[in-house]
C-alpha cells in the first residue's frame, strides 16, 4: 500500500474541495499534498476492499462522492448552455457515450500488442514464423516520390 502518509483535517478538505471545484483527482491530490502514487495505493485497497484503515476509506469514498457531485454540476452547466449552442449539446452527447475512435484505437493496440508478445515469445522458445517474400511485377510497382 505504499508508504504510510498522515490525512490531516487541512489535507482532506483541500482535497475534497479541489474535487467539488470540477479538478480531476491528480490535480487534487497534489494540491492536498498527497502524493499521486499515494492516492492511486489507496484507492485501489479501498476498491478491492483491503483497505484496513478507515480514515483512508472514509477519504476515498467522500472523494468520489464529490467527484460525481462536480460531474452532475459540469454537465448541467453544458445542458444549460446547449438550449442556445448546439456546440455544447454536441460535445455533452460525445461524452456521454465516449468516443467510439478511441475504444477501437484502444482494442487495435492491445491486439498489435498481443501479436508482437506471441512473436516475441515464439523467437524466445527458437520458433520463427516464417517470412513470406512476394516478388511483383514492374508495372505495379509504384517510385516513390523524393522527400
Amino acid at each position: 500500500m505504499g508508504r504510510a502518509h498522515a490525512i490531516t483535517r487541512e489535507k482532506r478538505d483541500r482535497l475534497l474541495n479541489a474535487l467539488r471545484a470540477g479538478a480531476l483527482y491528480r490535480d487534487a491530490a497534489e494540491s492536498a499534498g498527497i502524493p499521486w502514487r499515494t492516492w492511486m495505493d489507496w484507492s485501489k485497497s479501498v476498491r478491492e476492499g483491503a483497505c484496513t484503515n478507515d480514515d483512508v476509506r472514509e477519504l476515498v469514498e467522500r472523494a468520489r462522492e464529490a467527484y460525481a457531485a462536480a460531474n452532475v454540476g459540469l454537465a448541467a452547466t453544458v445542458s444549460k448552455a446547449a438550449q442556445k449552442d448546439w456546440r455544447a449539446a454536441a460535445w455533452q452527447l460525445d461524452h456521454r457515450r465516449g468516443d467510439p475512435k478511441a475504444r477501437h484505437d484502444a482494442r487495435r493496440a492491445r491486439w498489435e500488442a498481443d501479436l508482437a508478445k506471441a512473436e516475441a515469445d515464439k523467437a524466445a522458445a527458437g520458433q520463427q514464423t516464417p517470412t513470406v517474400v512476394i516478388e511483383l511485377p514492374a508495372s505495379l510497382v509504384r517510385p516513390r516520390e523524393a522527400t
